[in-house]
């Protein structure tokens, strides 16, 4: 049988909503596809209670449901989900590094008026998603979702004040502990002469801090340079 007709044949019997608020996301992950029902939608954007029916593309089965109370997505002009959007409404990623893809699901924003998302960790022992408090609860304290680097096995989390500061913060999981902060870089531009940065690191069980004073125009300079060095 037919993959997505499979699909939208199991979405119409099951009776969720009517089609025009109904997406089929086939490429967020390799994995899995899924089914977005969304509460209200306009021509160009749709929000509000929406649920995520999960299905694994190699056994055609549904996988599990999610929901979130405060969903967004824009829609592009053939009224189809906008990638940009979608990149950061519904992410798929291994979030602890086992192997195994977990989800994060936005749903509303976060005290910085950010995208706030709920992450899932997928649980090998029982095949479902299981929200995970602490990495939510990152999301939650930082300003949007944070990234992984799948190399370093590193979870990054950014916070940003308005335009002149921001820190970035560097995580690795231990097992049977969770989250354990390794290192921040803060960065502060407010002064109008200087640029003040602090760089922490945690290096067998002890900080060690390290803070740069830099004239503005030099550190700006530096930066440009960086930048157009890795371009």
């Amino acid at each position: 049988m037919n993959y997505s007709r499979f699909l939208m044949t199991s979405v119409l019997l099951g009776g969720l909503c009517s089609a025009q608020n109904f997406f089929e996301l086939p490429n967020v992950s390799e994995k899995f596809n899924v089914i977005v029902t969304v509460e209200s939608c306009t021509d160009n954007q749709c929000s509000g209670k929406t649920t995520f029916d999960i299905y694994d593309k190699s056994s055609m089965k549904k996988y599990q449901t999610l929901s979130s109370d405060n969903f967004y997505l824009d829609l592009n002009e053939n009224r189809k989900p906008a990638l940009d959007s979608l990149k950061k409404s519904v992410v798929f990623d291994d979030f602890n590094f086992d192997g195994a893809q977990d989800i994060a699901i936005r749903n509303g924003n976060n005290n910085q008026e950010s995208p706030f998302f709920e992450v899932y960790l997928n649980d090998s022992s029982t095949q479902q998603f299981v929200l995970n408090d602490e990495l939510t609860n990152l999301v939650r304290s930082n300003s949007g979702m944070f990234t992984v680097n799948s190399d370093s096995k590193r979870i990054t989390a950014y916070l940003k004040n308005e335009c002149c500061w921001s820190l970035t913060s560097e995580y690795v999981i231990v097992p049977e502990r969770g989250l354990l902060k390794v290192s921040e870089f803060e960065e502060d531009t407010r002064d109008s002469k200087k640029v003040t940065t602090i760089k922490r690191e945690f290096i067998d069980y002890k900080w060690f801090t390290k803070t740069t004073i830099y004239p503005r125009e030099v550190y700006f300079k530096e930066e440009n340079n960086e930048n157009t060095e890795r371009n």
